[in-house]
C-alpha cells in the first residue's frame, strides 16, 4: 500500500451542483474505477490542479481546444486529507500481476479497471487506488466510500475557474481555451 498523510491536500474539479466530497455515479459504471456492479461508489481526484484539470477537462486528446461552457459549468475544490489514507498503487510494473497494463489503465475502454477495482475494493482494506494521470502522467486518486470519513473540503471550496487561470491550464496540454 501506498499513503498520503493527514493534512496533505487533493485538488477536484466537479460539477456545480455536486459537493466538493461526492462518490459517485449515481447509477451504471461511467469512469475508469467505479464498482463494475455499483455496489460502491468512488471520488476521483489528484494530487495537483493541473492533473486534475487534465483528468476532467482534456477528455478527447485528439481535440486541440477547451470549451469555455464546459469550464463554466464545473468549479475547482481543495480537499484536505484528515487520516492517512491507504492507496493500492497501479503505478509501476506491479499492474502485470492484475492483468493490466498501463495502455488498459490509460486507455477509455474501462473494463478490465471496473473488474480490478472492484477486485481490490473486495479484497483489500484499501482506501482506494493510487494511479496515474493518462495526461501529465501525475498522482491521482480513486477513493472508494468507505474513506469519506478521511477527506473534507478545503475553505474556500467549489471555485469558479477563472478565465486566465483555465487559459494557462489548457495550454499545459497544449489545447487552446476557447468560447463557444
Amino acid at each position: 500500500m501506498r499513503r498520503i498523510n493527514a493534512g496533505a491536500r487533493l485538488h477536484r474539479i466537479h460539477g456545480k451542483s455536486l459537493d466538493p466530497v461526492f462518490f459517485g455515479p449515481a447509477g451504471s459504471p461511467l469512469a475508469q474505477f467505479d464498482a463494475p456492479d455499483g455496489s460502491y461508489k468512488v471520488l476521483y481526484a489528484a494530487r495537483a490542479l493541473e492533473t486534475s484539470f487534465g483528468e476532467t477537462m482534456v477528455r478527447s486528446p485528439a481535440v486541440p481546444y477547451v470549451l469555455s461552457s464546459t469550464v463554466q459549468s464545473r468549479v475547482r475544490s481543495e480537499l484536505v486529507v484528515t487520516r492517512t489514507l491507504r492507496l493500492y498503487p497501479l503505478i509501476d510494473a506491479g499492474v502485470s500481476k492484475l492483468g493490466l497494463s498501463f495502455a488498459d489503465l490509460h486507455g477509455d475502454a474501462y473494463t478490465k479497471t471496473w473488474e480490478v477495482s472492484g477486485n481490490i475494493h473486495a479484497t483489500t482494506s484499501a482506501d482506494g487506488i493510487l494511479y496515474t494521470s493518462r495526461f501529465d502522467n501525475q498522482p491521482c486518486v480513486a477513493l472508494f466510500d468507505r474513506s469519506a470519513d478521511a477527506i473534507e473540503p478545503a475553505s474556500p471550496h467549489s471555485i469558479d475557474i477563472a478565465h486566465a487561470q483555465a487559459t494557462s491550464l489548457a495550454a499545459r496540454f497544449g489545447k487552446t481555451y476557447v468560447e463557444p
